[in-house]
């Protein structure tokens, strides 16, 4: 039943993700529901669920992106990675704090990252344009993250009750 739970909050996410979020642009920013979604399982689940949402989450944006072809997948894969690592330090995982750190970091270097292979594309950084716009998508994500987090412990939380 669980993996049928996580199924459909995976193909939620990625439906919205790709068909909604991307032409509304809430803020001006595009959030990364996946990226969210890989952290949120890596932190309630397993590694290897939080895997299977990157993979197939990274893959499916890098086909709709028509850019940079592997870029979001292997970020995706690395982040699931390292929330599996978190999850077992040991860390107290009840509270939303981990979580809203987590996310908040990966969009940083997912933005980064954007940006450094754009960097040959470019000779003027319209500096305080591009660090508003990535406060406005950290914020987007952290209240994201925090919507989503309940649906994201029902779909793939090992046991005890729904964290809120």
């Amino acid at each position: 039943m669980k993996s049928v739970r996580f199924a459909i909050l995976l193909a939620a996410v990625i439906v919205v993700q790709i068909g909604f979020l991307a032409a509304l642009r809430p803020f001006g920013v595009v959030p990364n529901l996946i990226l969210i979604l890989v952290v949120l399982v890596g932190l309630a689940g397993t590694a290897s669920r939080a895997l299977t949402a990157a993979l197939i989450g990274g893959l499916l944006l890098d086909l709709t992106s028509g850019a940079d072809f592997g870029l979001r997948l292997g970020l995706l894969v690395l982040l699931a990675l390292a929330t599996g690592l978190v999850h077992r330090a040991g860390l107290d995982l009840t509270g939303p704090a981990v979580a809203l750190v987590l996310v908040a970091l990966a969009t940083v270097v997912s933005d980064v990252v954007v940006l450094v292979g754009l960097a040959g594309d470019t000779t003027h950084w319209p500096v305080g344009l591009v660090v508003g716009q990535v406060v406005i998508e950290i914020m987007v994500n952290l209240g994201l993250t925090l919507a989503v987090r309940p649906l994201a412990h029902w779909a793939v939380a090992e046991s005890g009750p729904a964290i809120g």
